[in-house]
């Protein structure tokens, strides 16, 4: 079928991992799938983790499948309640399936204390082609859709007690963590970003964070008259300008998608 969706979608290492010629740790998948939902999702493995890149891309390619699956086999082409949990179940069957391959385990479950070493965050949405959807989040990163109107609602950072710390589908309580909000029909346009990239994109403190529109702005009226190869030229380059260095050191990742006439 068409594709009503236009993408573009840029990762770029933190000057930190650039320094000491290391690879980022952020991961991402972006799709649409045959039957038109936009899948995308980004994962900040942590510093921290001895393998955290490694869980970053299992978590975004186990998701993916689970909601590639549940929506080419599934899919009515309406944003019902119905659909709705589907894809909710389907991310949480994703996350389980990533945890599990992660350590080898069989049904069983994982061990927490072997998955250590793959803690990452995620954060994505599955958008109808006819609008509505959902966005699902487990830590810091955020997503952020728009209508028409500029009209907004995000899925926010989620920090632990301090402001450096925050949560991964590896711990044992992720369940507790994983988070879904409804993105109504009328939103057309939505950024899918890792936490270096709220650095930039985001203002406010704590749960009073809200969007910085003069980044996202320029950002979305570029995109939205380029080739993607043009667009994901010019994204890299917005998040790997020497102001965004000032502003973040961690890794970067941006997807931009929307429905809207170009």
């Amino acid at each position: 079928m068409t594709t009503p969706w236009r993408i573009a979608a840029a990762a770029i290492a933190g000057p930190r991992h650039a320094q000491a010629g290391q690879a980022s740790q952020d991961r991402f998948d972006v799709c649409v799938t045959r039957s038109g939902v936009l899948l995308a999702m980004v994962a900040d493995g942590a510093g921290s983790a001895a393998r955290g890149g490694e869980g970053a891309a299992m978590l975004c390619a186990r998701v993916a499948e689970r909601l590639q699956v549940f929506f080419d086999w599934g899919f009515d082409r309406g944003c019902s309640r119905a659909m709705l949990l589907g894809a909710c179940r389907s991310v949480r069957d994703g996350i389980v399936d990533a945890r599990n391959r992660l350590v080898g385990a069989d049904e069983g479950g994982a061990d927490d204390g072997d998955l250590a070493d793959f803690h990452s965050t995620l954060v994505g949405v599955a958008l109808m082609p006819t609008g509505g959807g959902i966005a699902f989040q487990i830590g810091d990163g955020a997503t952020l859709a728009l209508d028409a109107g500029d009209r907004w609602v995000m899925s926010a950072p989620e920090n632990g007690e301090y402001a450096d710390t925050t949560f991964f589908f590896t711990q044992p309580d992720w369940r507790r963590h994983l988070r879904f909000r409804f993105i109504p029909p009328t939103f057309e346009t939505v950024f899918v970003m890792t936490d270096g990239t709220t650095d930039l994109a985001l203002t406010g403190a704590g749960a009073r964070r809200t969007p910085f529109m003069p980044f996202f702005e320029p950002i979305g009226r570029f995109l939205a008259g380029a080739t993607r190869p043009e667009g994901e030229t010019a994204l890299a380059a917005t998040l790997d300008s020497d102001a965004a260095r000032a502003r973040s050191s961690d890794d970067k990742t941006l997807i931009w998608a929307s429905r809207r006439p170009a």
